[in-house]
């Protein structure tokens, strides 16, 4: 596409080429593509605009009258921020609309549902692409390093799906991506809402406005059904305003779709018929995340079978309760949970499973919502036996003070070992598991699959699963 097609509006002259690719960042740009400019800093603009044009940019569009620079082709565009949906979809042709999108959002549980979503679509052979951000690296997946890509490279990907011939396309809308527009012209036909408690206190202003950006997700896009998660209220809202929509819940068992536990099996009554899900799978976070995929394909799907699927055969994502076995009757768990109702739903799950001691590491993420801390020390101290606090990502704060803050919510002192060494915390809660009695666990919580540690201005590797492996 040409400049001139891509702003019809335009009166300035410019040059005939063609464009090769468009981005918003800056380092991305080669020959011959278009760099848009909507950093809100003018001096990080001023800098990002000339190493586009370093890299070979043909023009740069801006959104600050102050840089635009016409004999070194950055150009001016009113209400650019607000025109990227719009640009986007005239670069890439509007690949949403020619194939079936799922935007799978909530405060936990968007990897997994996304992940099984994918895999029930594998079962029946229909051909799926699926963006993440964890390192998988099955065909179809395509690795992103945004939870939710901005509109330019979500366009790119699902034009990427439709020439690789995949009939649909699943990927998480965080809140971050919502209230940045980030999928704002994108088509999408079905929607999930998988939870929702407190998070990005330190990005959403309060818990009132991160409600009202997920609930305008579903109010601002048209779908074709739902799967909403109704054990919250923010759930319950976007019900009574899309009648439409199915409720899942483990709570009220007169909801579309519903978790039975009260027989001794664990069973999946929906509108399709009853499917059990296999005993490996015991917490109820998973079980609701497996029904919503399931509920997703089955709103999707013209001709259901619910016999030709094999729920056994699903996987987890890896560091979602990934269980590894340390010594007899005592096994390790490290799961992603980095807020308070995720690190209670797994600390209850391991409770109810394990009969023996319960040790939970954590720890919180530095520059970011300091109000759950102490709610997450409340947690620990209400379910677990020992308790070793360690390092998550502090990132630019002082480790030894979010420990502080999480031992604020901590009645019980006399449980709790810090170490803010995470290597360290971890040797040291794996030799306090194996001198536990018969049927103890341990939980690393909060990094899951993660790899690398933020620490001031060093990013160093660490892995969990690997730590726990090169000591037993």
């Amino acid at each position: 596409m040409k400049l001139k097609e891509l702003l019809p509006d335009y009166l300035g002259k410019v040059s005939d080429d063609k464009l090769n690719s468009v981005s918003l960042n800056s380092q991305e740009i080669s020959k011959g593509d278009l760099y848009i400019s909507i950093a809100k800093d003018v001096s990080l603009q001023k800098k990002y605009c000339q190493e586009a044009l370093k890299n070979g940019a043909s023009f740069v569009l801006t959104n600050n009258l102050s840089i635009e620079n016409l004999p070194k082709k950055i150009i001016f565009v009113k209400n650019l921020e607000k025109k990227l949906g719009l640009l986007s979809n005239k670069i890439y042709e509007n690949p949403s609309k020619k194939i079936t999108v799922f935007g799978i959002t909530g405060t936990n549980g968007k990897s997994s549902v996304s992940y099984y979503l994918f895999q029930l679509f594998n079962q029946i052979k229909m051909s799926s692409g699926l963006i993440s951000n964890v390192n998988l690296k099955n065909p179809g997946i395509c690795i992103s390093k945004l939870t939710t890509p901005d509109i330019f490279s979500l366009n790119k990907i699902l034009n990427n799906f439709l020439l690789n011939k995949k009939e649909a396309a699943i990927f998480e809308v965080s809140s971050h991506g919502i209230k940045q527009k980030r999928v704002e012209g994108i088509s999408f036909d079905y929607g999930c809402l998988t939870s929702f408690s407190r998070d990005h206190l330190d990005y959403h202003s309060s818990m009132k406005e991160y409600e009202k950006v997920k609930e305008s997700f579903f109010a601002d896009n048209k779908f074709k059904g739902g799967v909403i998660n109704a054990d919250s209220k923010v759930g319950k809202r976007i019900l009574l305003k899309n009648k439409e929509f199915l409720s899942i819940s483990m709570e009220d068992n007169k909801s579309d779709i519903f978790i039975d536990k009260n027989k001794g099996k664990k069973v999946i009554n929906s509108p399709w018929g009853n499917l059990e899900i296999p005993n490996q799978i015991f917490a109820d976070h998973k079980m609701l995340n497996i029904a919503s995929a399931l509920g997703l394909f089955c709103l999707s799907s013209n001709k259901i079978n619910l016999s030709k699927l094999n729920l056994e055969k699903i996987k987890d994502l890896p560091g979602r309760l990934e269980k590894i076995n340390v010594a007899l009757n005592k096994d390790c768990y490290i799961d992603y949970a980095h807020t308070p109702d995720a690190l209670e739903k797994v600390l209850q799950s391991l409770k109810n499973k394990y009969q023996g001691n319960l040790i939970c590491l954590f720890g919180c993420g530095g520059d970011r919502d300091q109000g759950k801390r102490v709610l997450m020390g409340s947690v620990a101290d209400s379910l677990a036996d020992k308790i070793i606090l360690t390092n998550d990502n502090p990132r630019f704060e002082n480790p030894n003070q979010i420990v502080m803050h999480i031992s604020e919510g901590i009645k019980n002192i006399k449980k709790v070992k810090i170490i803010t060494d995470r290597t360290k915390a971890i040797k040291y809660g794996l030799k306090l598991l194996k001198e536990e009695k018969e049927e103890s666990v341990l939980l690393l919580a909060g990094k899951g699959h993660e790899s690398n540690q933020e620490i001031k201005r060093k990013t160093i590797y660490s892995n969990d699963y690997e730590i726990v492996r090169s000591f037993i």
